[in-house]
């Protein structure tokens, strides 16, 4: 071995070791938070001994609403445009990965070639030189990781990578909530509709009756015109439903990637909204860390800062590299590999800037800058977090309590009504007793559908502060979607 290549292979042992060498810059540590045992707005009839569910869609036990969501989950185009941000970071971690290896450049070349010298040199008729020159080599450069600034550049790509995938579940998380939220209104319109037509019939039976009154003159004019007011008001409020329903229908189709009308007959039909669970399991605050797709995105964000400050150390160290080349040249190819003239070349090389007036330290400075911005960024996503899940608790606790005394008014004011409608017949009534009694009565049918509706809207956005749903990677059930050739063309609208 000469002593050339006892050299270089010193050099390349050395920054061997170099790899396991040191990495200047901060080491990232998971910032401690410090949550409390218990949920504060706990109510009574939610669990806290037990995780919340991955699949709480299915915990409304609505068929329809299952498929919906799971349906959306996998075709929604929010979350191929994630998918395709999340392949943007893995390349790039693997590109920043690559930077570890030699680069190696192998190349071929022919030349064609014509020379001379002086007459006085060469016999006559020997004046020119003319040919060509084949070569066949190759030549490598290894940047070394002497300080580590390869290795951070790994840490901040497999960091943002990491953020990404989180940002990916929140897009599931947050399609999942749209979609069942987009449902439960659906069949809450719906509701609200079948009581405006339900007291639309009612109101019609009081005008008829207050016809025949007036024409045997037991009504006056004024109580005809009241009823065929509030049968003409009562008319007004359903085209503006029956638009809703239709909007609502869209909205769905949307988020499953379809045409706007595509769900249509699947959805028209009238069916009940959907039912909270008699159990909600909530799990303790610390599960939030794990399941927020926010808290994850916001910390793997503070990982990437804390690595880019590493990077930006590493800029004010010397950056070494081994280098080398080799190849064969000859004047014709066929005795390339037997006859030719080869040549190497092999050593070390030092790169190292000695001034740039600041701008190094102040990329550091602001890489540093950016690490606080991100850690009080972490710390407010976790307060935001926690205040989410005790605000839905409250909503519903509350919308419990609402739902259940709207359910008694609703049972009193039907009993009033036919009380009234009975009493009016015998005369012990006037008009406009019956009347104010069946509004009160319409009234609270009419707001017992928005608060079942509120209730569960206030459910599916719990789950959704608890951070449950991303987790769901099943394939489309084969039975989604089952209705008209449209829908199922609609994928691709």
């Amino acid at each position: 071995m000469t002593g050339s290549t006892k050299m270089i292979a010193c050099l390349f042992m050395a920054a061997m070791s170099c790899l396991t060498g040191c990495m200047v810059g901060p080491d990232y540590k998971v910032p401690a938070t410090t949550l409390p045992a218990a949920f504060a707005e706990m109510p009574k009839t939610l669990a806290a001994d037990t995780d919340s569910e991955v699949r709480w869609w299915r915990r409304l036990n609505d068929a329809e609403l299952t498929s919906l969501v799971e349906h959306a989950v996998t075709a929604n185009p929010s979350i191929t445009i994630a998918q395709a941000r999340l392949a943007q970071t893995r390349a790039a971690r693997e590109m920043a990965q690559s930077l570890l290896y030699p680069e190696i450049h192998a190349n071929a070349s022919l030349f064609r070639f014509r020379g001379g010298t002086s007459a006085l040199d060469v016999p006559a008729g020997m004046l020119n030189t003319e040919g060509n020159l084949y070569q066949l080599g190759f030549d490598a450069i290894w940047v070394v990781d002497l300080f580590g600034g390869t290795r951070r550049t790994i840490e901040l790509a497999q960091a943002t990578e990491d953020s990404v995938r989180a940002m990916h579940r929140g897009v599931v998380l947050m399609v999942a909530a749209e979609t069942a939220r987009g449902y439960v209104e659906l069949r809450g319109v719906q509701r609200q509709l079948d009581v405006a037509k339900l007291t639309l019939d009612e109101q019609r039976q009081t005008l008829a009756i207050t016809q025949d009154k007036q024409s045997k003159g037991l009504a006056s004019d004024l109580d005809l015109l009241r009823a065929r007011t509030d049968v003409e008001a009562t008319e007004a409020q359903i085209p503006p439903l029956e638009q809703a329903i239709h909007q609502y229908i869209h909205l769905l189709s949307t988020l499953l990637a379809m045409e706007p009308t595509a769900l249509s007959r699947e959805l028209l039909p009238v069916a009940p909204i959907p039912a909270v669970p008699g159990r909600i399991a909530v799990g303790v605050p610390a599960d939030l860390l794990r399941r927020r797709p926010d808290i994850q995105a916001s910390e793997r964000q503070l990982a990437a800062a804390t690595a880019e400050v590493g990077v930006a150390v590493a800029a004010l160290f010397p950056q070494a590299a081994l280098g080398g080349a080799a190849g064969l040249a000859n004047r014709t190819s066929n005795s390339l590999a037997l006859n030719s003239a080869g040549y190497y070349a092999a050593g070390p090389a030092i790169d190292w800037t000695v001034f740039d007036a600041g701008r190094r330290q102040a990329v550091v400075k602001a890489s540093k800058a950016e690490v606080d911005a991100a850690k009080a960024t972490y710390e407010d996503t976790v307060r935001r977090a926690f205040a989410e899940v005790e605000s839905a608790l409250v909503a519903v606790e509350r919308g419990q309590a609402t739902r259940d005394a709207l359910k008694r008014l609703c049972d009193t004011t039907r009993k009033a009504v036919v009380i009234a409608q009975r009493d009016y017949q015998r005369g012990i009534l006037d008009q406009l007793q019956v009347l104010d009694t069946q509004r009160q009565a319409d009234r609270a049918d009419m707001l017992l559908a928005q608060s079942e509706v509120t209730l569960t809207i206030n459910v599916v956005t719990l789950y959704k502060a608890l951070g449950g749903g991303w987790e769901v990677t099943e394939p489309l059930p084969a039975t989604r979607p089952a209705t008209t050739k449209s829908a199922q063309q609609g994928v691709n609208p």
